[in-house]
């Protein structure tokens, strides 16, 4: 099973170097991830409908593609104790920790894109619930 952050889920939809290696992880079986991951990808889609990269059908469009990506979706409330403990242990914000709170909770492998916060994760000793997709 693995967890799929925002990072990862925002290439299935925008055409960015490396997307090949989130491609993999579209509509696989096991993928999964907090509910919180469609607020994000959300967020990054209506910043390019007001940056004039997308139109608003684009990005409602695309919101779908990612939301039918997941094999299924974790509520995150019950992630958040964690996610404030684990963002206050690697000092990064609580809205990735909550990714990895639930690759924790579902002893799966967080696969992110984020090399910053690989590097804290592998640094705290919790490299095990991660895998890193770059270019």
């Amino acid at each position: 099973m693995n967890v799929i952050d925002s990072s990862v889920a925002l290439q299935w939809v925008l055409p960015e170097p490396g997307v090949e290696a989130s491609e993999p992880y579209l509509r696989a079986r096991d993928s999964v991830g907090p509910d919180v991951v469609l607020v994000e990808v959300a967020n990054v889609l209506a910043k390019k409908v007001r940056a004039g990269n997308l139109t608003g059908n684009e990005a409602i469009e695309a919101l779908q593609i990612v939301r039918d990506g997941f094999a299924r979706l974790v509520a995150s409330e019950p992630l958040i104790s964690r996610s404030l403990e684990l963002s206050i242990a690697l000092s990064h914000p609580v809205y990735d920790c909550v990714f990895l709170a639930c690759a924790e909770r579902l002893q799966a492998k967080l696969v992110t894109r984020d090399a910053r916060f690989a590097t804290r994760v592998r640094d705290r000793g919790m490299g095990h619930f991660l895998e890193l997709t770059l270019p």
